[in-house]
């Protein structure tokens, strides 16, 4: 094992003397540290939210205000030490010039590479919400020592006695490296705050399987493990709401089984911080449709009523075009380790017409498209619901990450008999794939170099709007409803694989989620991202995208290249030894499964070609596509895979949809091998700077920051002073704090 050495401050330097000794950061440290060349990018709204009108602007403030107040959520969501942390952090930047701090550092006898390691780790947890990737779920370790990472806590303007106190009780956890401390799971494979310590993943099904035969939605859900005056041990499912209601009994306890109960009130401070604002953006709704769309979304974050959400979803379904897009509330299930629980999400952005354009164009040819797909038309929904799908730039995006365009509500029955939107966020998009001219992209070979630059971003688009569309946007669940009828004809639809009549299907209460549980979001973005992949050769989908003739070809040749090489670079989020379970990032899991379909096809249509290791100096190792053969062999593979990955998605059939993707999701010796090559030629995923928003009497105010580790901090700072404090820590005490302490 290699080894990297680092200045590190001991506790005797802390007191008064310059000395210092060695810190061996190991490979394992190393891996998981915040890199010293971890870019930053800003999400340039300023100029379309100056061409809103006055109202438009409060409405997008309060819209903007709520999502980050309810993005706090996410620091809970993330580990027991997140929320502390950032009380910390924050607390110590109180007011702090930063230029002040680093020469505070030098006077303190640290060095400049000490100090910008710190400012470093402090931007990345700030711009993941937590000391845990939002991308990955693993942890985010300094790459310094904690001894000089408290010295310079110390040096900071804020620091005081009570966040001392909060530090000494977190410090130990911020630089655990522990095996089980590195990665968001079930223990003893990784950490969760979804439930309490202790709890097995099979408790968590067992809640799961209680919670959902009573009808209790788990999107805004956590659930925990506690032993009553008695002894006894009892589970609760807790619901984030501004107000507590009286508790209610799932299950009451029986001998052999303990008893599970309801909860409202979970996060109840900050939640009411979130109603407060929705309530003020009512005011500026620019219809009825909008205003009756955040009343219902005030009931549910009131009550903790997720149906009261699905119907202010379906209210937001309605809200055809407006100036001002949002959307909010517990939205994806990635971080949940049974892919149930979601994570807080909310934004506020301002759409582009123009870029919007294309993709109106492609929703309005949709239906002409979805015949293209590879299964009988009994599987795809009854009517193609036209969903919104517009370009937009982000004004505020409250929560662990920033994706680059959305598919949205996930609620099944609001998909199937509402509709849905889609969305492609248009300044994420340009800032994640901005590269520059002299930059290298590894695991390419050197003639497709230039290709990949001149085409990445356009192959992307195309790609983000297949995806969300006519991905996410696909394909039927077969139902059976309260009353016993169906919602597909039980005498004639039959299995494409099997020939046979349908008999498997989605009973009342049982979703998406429920029904796969563990693999359910990496399964769906991988149906999603084949669709992609699949109609991005259709001369329609070029004439959407004004690709003439003689660029189509790149452009479908460089989305297929870019999803391979995903597929390899995605060895970096997959922990050895820990089954299907050390995948970290559902997309990522998606595109190597995607890229085993295409190594599977054979006759040479993908390889990947061993080299130099080092691929700083030139070509090393990387993927080979025939582009002669996308149209025969490629299109082949991945059909016939995407329909079995639709029918076992239409039938809830789990077992086999398990099956079949397990079977791809499997990391084989030889790229265990190739792991540690993509390791050693990772980049680290861009930070992300976002504005904020200011009310006077007279206006709203857009502040914007440089793209800095300071800009970054400054913006955060800003966003929620002192706030902050009041509502995570009596949340965090209330509910988290006696587990840490145990």
């Amino acid at each position: 094992m290699s080894e990297f050495i680092v200045r590190q401050f001991t506790a005797d330097d802390q007191k008064n003397s310059n000395k210092a000794q060695l810190f061996i950061m190991t490979d394992k440290r190393a891996l998981y540290a915040v890199s010293g060349e971890c870019p930053i990018v800003c999400l340039d709204c300023a100029e379309p939210f100056a061409l809103l009108s006055d109202q438009e602007k409060r409405y997008a403030h309060h819209i903007a205000r709520a999502s980050f107040e309810g993005s706090k959520i996410c620091l809970l969501q993330t580990s027991l030490e997140s929320a502390p942390e950032a009380q910390v952090l924050l607390g110590a930047f109180h007011d702090q010039d930063l230029d002040d701090l680093q020469a505070r550092c030098v006077q303190a006898g640290l060095s400049s590479d000490d100090y910008t390691a710190f400012v470093r780790y402090v931007a990345a947890f700030f711009s993941n919400l937590g000391n845990y990737r939002s991308f990955g779920d693993t942890k985010m370790l300094p790459a310094i020592p904690e001894a000089t990472f408290t010295r310079i806590l110390q040096l900071c303007k804020g620091w005081n006695e009570q966040l001392a106190a909060v530090w000494a009780k977190i410090a130990s956890r911020v630089f655990d490296d522990a095996d089980d401390a590195l990665s968001l799971a079930f223990a003893p494979q990784g950490k969760t705050t979804y439930y309490t310590a202790g709890m097995t993943e099979a408790e968590a099904k067992e809640v799961q399987a209680v919670a959902d035969a009573s009808g209790v939605s788990s999107y805004n859900a956590r659930v925990s493990k506690r032993a009553n005056d008695q002894g006894q041990m009892y589970y609760t499912v807790h619901l984030a709401s501004a107000e507590a209601g009286e508790p209610r009994i799932l299950r009451p306890a029986t001998e052999g089984q303990a008893e599970i109960r309801v909860e409202t009130g979970d996060f109840a401070p900050i939640m009411a911080r979130v109603v407060s604002h929705l309530k003020s953006a009512c005011i500026f709704a620019a219809n009825d449709t909008q205003r009756q769309m955040l009343q219902y979304y005030i009931e549910s974050f009131r009550t903790g009523d997720v149906e009261a959400h699905k119907e202010g979803s379906r209210h937001w379904v309605k809200d055809k075009g407006p100036a001002v897009e949002s959307y909010i509330g517990f939205i994806e299930t990635y971080r949940d380790p049974l892919g149930s629980k979601a994570e807080w999400e909310g934004f506020a952005a301002i759409v582009n017409r123009d870029v919007s354009k294309k993709f109106i164009k492609l929703v309005e040819m949709a239906e002409q498209l979805l015949p293209e797909l590879p299964w009988p038309e009994s599987f795809e929904k009854d009517r193609f619901l036209r969903p919104d799908f517009t370009s937009l730039e982000v004004l505020a995006f409250g929560s662990s990450g920033v994706p680059a365009g959305i598919n949205i509500p996930n609620y099944d029955d609001v998909r199937q008999n509402d509709g849905f939107k889609n969305v492609s966020l248009g300044n994420m998009l340009r800032a994640s794939y901005a590269v520059g001219a002299d930059e290298r992209t590894t695991f390419l070979a050197d003639s497709d170099q230039a290709l990949y630059k001149a085409m990445v971003t356009k192959a992307f688009d195309v790609q983000v709007g297949l995806h969300e569309l006519l991905g996410h946007g696909s394909g039927k669940l077969f139902v059976k409803k309260s009353d016993g009828t169906f919602n597909f004809d039980v005498d004639a639809v039959k299995n494409p694989l099997t020939g046979n009549l349908i008999d498997s299907y989605y009973l009342p209460g049982e979703t998406w989620d429920s029904k796969f549980p563990g693999i359910g979001s990496a399964y769906e973005e991988c149906r999603a991202e084949c669709v992609g992949i699949f109609l991005a050769v259709q001369p329609r989908v070029h004439e959407i995208f004004e690709l003439d003739a003689t660029i189509a070809p790149d452009m479908w040749y460089i989305n297929w290249l870019d999803m391979a090489r995903k597929g390899l670079l995605a060895l970096q989020y997959f922990t050895p030894g820990k089954g299907l379970s050390g995948w970290g990032q559902a997309h990522m899991m998606a595109r190597y499964v995607i890229m085993n379909v295409m190594l599977e096809a054979g006759e040479d249509f993908l390889k990947i070609v061993r080299g130099d290791p080092d691929q700083s100096t030139g070509q090393g190792t990387y993927v080979a596509l025939d582009r002669t053969k996308i149209m025969t062999v490629g299109l082949t593979a991945v059909g016939a895979f995407l329909q079995k990955l639709q029918v076992y998605k239409s039938t809830g059939d789990f077992e086999g949809g398990r099956a079949l993707f397990a079977k791809y999701a499997t990391v084989t010796e030889a790229h265990l091998e190739l792991r540690d090559e993509v390791i050693a030629n990772r980049k680290p995923r861009k930070l992300v700077v976002q504005h904020n928003t200011a009310l006077t009497d007279a206006s709203v105010t857009i502040q914007s920051y440089p793209a800095t580790c300071e800009g970054l901090i400054a913006s955060v700072c800003d966003r929620y002073g002192t706030t902050f404090d009041e509502d995570l820590h009596r949340v965090w005490e209330a509910q988290f704090a006696s587990e840490l302490e145990a």
